[in-house]
């Protein structure tokens, strides 16, 4: 008989996946968690031991940064840094002082504060301080609380020797930490070499993990492990009966080999003996054992390299329980798949599911983790996983590309203002094309991500350059006597240079005054390079690469005050420059 696993646990570390500690949730946020499947050990936190076939509310818990569903107990992080925990205490796992009966309600585990991330094994309990440092408690029999005993503890003890920690993983009876340099620690059960450091001898205190560097995601199984690095690829290590370590084949490895075939991976879950792996398009891939569908490819065949899971896109999210498997997808929906017999899919039935099927009555989902036969989902306003950016080149007549990244939206909703003062009208898309009134201007994106919980925003700034194509002189009082000659009308001139770094086209544009009615030149065929500057005479003559003649048998420009303004094709004020002087003939732009 196989031992329980335990659900996958996050942390923040790229653009795409549930943020897990606190930074996710402001003061007052409504964020709970819900829970359904097995609740014989009050794992559920619903004040009783009754299972359940879809999701239900935690008893008292709120402003829920992050869950973490172990083997049979569950623990939910809160915005003020303290863990709570429910469901089996036999071990300590709760770490609430004492081995008690099971607790369906969750209580608080003693003496944890700045705590921005915790992991949930199998009858034990890790959580990541901000000072980088891990604390641990539950069950020890092989040194998985890394104290350097084999000692049970009630209450969180301090794991030794880790410092610069990002994020932890629980397992059967092994762990792993991610330090901020890229390497991994492991410490606890060896058996088949999951600790990853070419041994099967168990440790008590963290040990380095053989030749990983670049780590950005860590993930452990029953007797396995896993590791994403920044190159998108996943690395596996410890047992391989079923072919979780997904290399093709089934030998146990005791230091990391290369997942096959997998590229661009975002997130990644470990089961009891299968493994998830999200990838940047939103599709999902598994591998390993597969009796009860847990590989949602339609089949109970075991995969010893990664399929598709059927069916699946827009997925920001994966957890892999003890034969189960959910996948979070941008919407705040959630789809599951594998066993079902304690009704761990949400689906109202006792069905193994072979495919994706959709959780009842759960939106507005922000993370999803599971137990062994149980399951937890965070639910709250959006979480924000990437800032928002803007795109584009800030230039007049050009366009702007706002962008931002939520779990759990059910709209998103934009606002573009002016100087941090006016939202400009009409400006409520994602897009946003320049005009000449942005010009040395501040732009202000505003991103709402809305779901039936609440709102979450964002926003990002960026200065508008004056538009490439500028008006740069005007020459409006001809030298000499002022006659309606040709020669003089040609001695009055507008220039425009082009001060980007590409051709722009001027075919359609228009050159006005400010008189009524105006004067106006319109362009004919012409494109004016990048760094050139064009010269348009009010006169007749032969039009050239860098000279047009408006053809005028009268002035245009006023002597003593006037404006020019120069339009694109959709009558868009691009750029424009005014004088009111009669002591010189010109005027600098």
């Amino acid at each position: 008989m196989r031992t329980a696993a335990v659900g996958a646990v996050l942390a923040v570390s790229a653009a795409g996946v549930a943020v897990t500690g606190p930074a996710a949730a402001a003061s007052g946020d409504t964020s709970g968690a819900y829970a359904w499947g097995d609740n014989s050990v009050g794992q559920l936190g619903m004040g009783s031991t009754d299972n359940l076939s879809s999701p239900a509310a935690v008893h008292a818990v709120s402003q829920v940064t992050q869950i973490a569903a172990g083997g049979f107990h569950s623990l939910a992080l809160r915005s003020d840094g303290t863990v709570w925990g429910w469901g089996d205490n036999t071990r300590g796992e709760l770490g609430n002082g004492g081995y008690a009966a099971p607790t369906p309600v969750p209580v608080q585990v003693s003496g944890l504060t700045g705590i921005v991330q915790v992991a949930a094994g199998l009858g034990y309990s890790l959580a990541l301080r901000s000072d980088g440092t891990v604390w641990a408690w539950g069950i020890n029999t092989d040194g998985q609380l890394g104290d350097g005993t084999t000692t049970d503890r009630r209450t969180p003890v301090k794991v030794s020797g880790l410092i610069g920690v990002t994020q932890i993983a629980a397992g059967g009876f092994h762990s792993l930490a991610l330090r901020s340099n890229g390497t991994v620690r492991a410490w606890g059960w060896n058996y088949a070499g999951q600790l990853g450091n070419g041994t099967t001898t168990r440790r008590t205190t963290p040990s380095a993990v053989s030749g990983l560097t670049k780590v950005t995601r860590i993930a452990v199984g029953r007797e396995h492990s896993l590791a994403r690095r920044s190159d998108g690829t996943v690395w596996a290590w410890g047992s391989n009966g079923y072919g979780q370590l997904g290399d093709g084949t089934t030998t146990q490895r005791r230091t990391p080999v290369k997942v096959s075939g997998l590229t661009g991976v975002t997130q990644i879950a470990a089961g009891d003996s299968h493994n998830l792996a999200v990838r940047s398009d939103g599709t999902v891939r598994a591998w390993g054992i597969n009796p009860s569908g847990q590989l949602g490819d339609g089949t109970s065949t075991q995969r010893n390299r990664p399929v598709t899971v059927s069916g699946l896109t827009n997925v920001v999210q994966v957890s892999a329980g003890g034969d189960d498997s959910f996948a979070l997808r941008s919407d705040g929906t959630v789809r599951a798949w594998g066993d079902n017999r304690f009704r761990q899919l949400g689906d109202g039935t006792t069905t193994n599911r072979h495919t994706p099927v959709i959780v009842r009555g759960l939106s507005s989902v922000t993370q999803v983790s599971a137990g062994f036969w149980h399951t937890l989902a965070k639910v709250g306003p959006p979480v924000l996983t990437a800032k928002a950016s803007i795109s584009g080149t800030r230039i007049v007549g050009d366009k702007l590309t706002c962008k931002a990244t939520f779990i759990g939206t059910t709209s998103v909703r934009y606002s573009w203002v002016r100087d941090a003062k006016v939202a400009i009208p009409g400006a409520t898309a994602a897009t946003y094309t320049q005009v000449a009134a942005d010009g040395g201007h501040k732009l202000t994106c505003n991103v709402f991500g809305n779901n039936g919980e609440g709102t979450t925003s964002t926003s990002a700034i960026t200065t508008v350059k004056a538009s490439p194509l500028q008006i740069t002189k005007i020459y409006y009082d001809a030298p000499g006597t002022d006659t309606v000659a040709n020669t003089s009308l040609n001695g009055e001139y507008v220039q425009i240079k082009n001060l980007g770094t590409s051709a722009k086209t001027l075919t359609g544009w228009t050159l006005q005054d400010k008189a009524t009615p105006r004067s106006t030149y319109t362009f004919g065929t012409f494109t004016l390079g990048a760094g050139k500057t064009l010269t348009i005479r009010t006169g007749k003559g032969t039009n050239t690469s860098t000279t047009r003649y408006w053809g005028r048998t009268y002035a245009v420009w006023n002597n003593d005050t006037d404006y020019a303004y120069l339009r694109n094709p959709a009558k868009t004020l691009i750029d424009y420059c005014s004088y009111s002087s009669t002591k010189v003939d010109y005027k600098t732009c």
